[in-house]
């Protein structure tokens, strides 16, 4: 017990100071994270056929058009544009760079028809409207396709019900990640200031 109270004699000024960057970046985080997360389905389905005299295998053909037709949605929401566009169909504003605007959605293909689009944001009704803005932007762009093709055949794109979750979990780890940085920190202006005092 004694030796743990001189410990923390000789060291308190490093765990307060490890305690103080813990809580500011709780602080920061808290108001400036997004608090909830968004899962958004995409399901894609193809209509029109092509005609063939002599055999059909449009159910088969059907499938791996809507598999390549999967790539490419899943493809949009990698790029700032349709970051972009979805802001701007939300009208919310929007600023970063063109990195950070790519990443502002992960999109992966789950099955041939079906994408997921996975974001956060920092309240549920400004989850709900940017997703139902991901749905609009992701049709706009199925229909302008649909428009341009000659083959008569078509790709339809439905959003589901997003599914909001909040995520309290991130300002506990960046409290957790701040504690170890300032400590870090903390020992070593501590042992610079014994270096420089011999």
């Amino acid at each position: 017990m004694n030796l743990l109270k001189l410990f923390f004699q000789k060291y308190k000024w490093v765990l307060i100071f490890a305690l103080a960057v813990a809580l500011a970046a709780g602080l920061f985080t808290w108001q400036k994270q997004e608090k909830y997360d968004v899962s958004l389905s995409l399901n894609i389905s193809r209509y029109g056929t092509q005609t063939a005299q002599d055999y059909k295998y449009d159910n088969y053909y059907a499938v791996l058009a809507t598999d390549e037709f999967g790539d490419t949605v899943a493809g949009w929401f990698k790029t700032p544009e349709m970051t972009q566009s979805i802001y701007k169909k939300a009208q919310m504003p929007i600023s970063g760079s063109l990195d950070g605007l790519k990443r502002r959605f992960q999109a992966a293909k789950i099955s041939p028809n079906l994408v997921e689009i996975r974001f956060s944001s920092p309240s549920e009704k400004e989850a709900k409207i940017l997703a139902q803005a991901a749905i609009n932007a992701a049709s706009e762009k199925a229909n302008a396709l649909n428009a341009s093709s000659w083959q008569g055949i078509s790709f339809l794109v439905i959003g589901s019900e997003p599914v909001v979750v909040e995520n309290n979990f991130v300002i506990w780890w960046n409290v957790l990640i701040g504690f170890f940085v300032g400590l870090v920190l903390g020992i070593f202006v501590w042992i610079s200031q014994e270096y420089f005092k011999q």
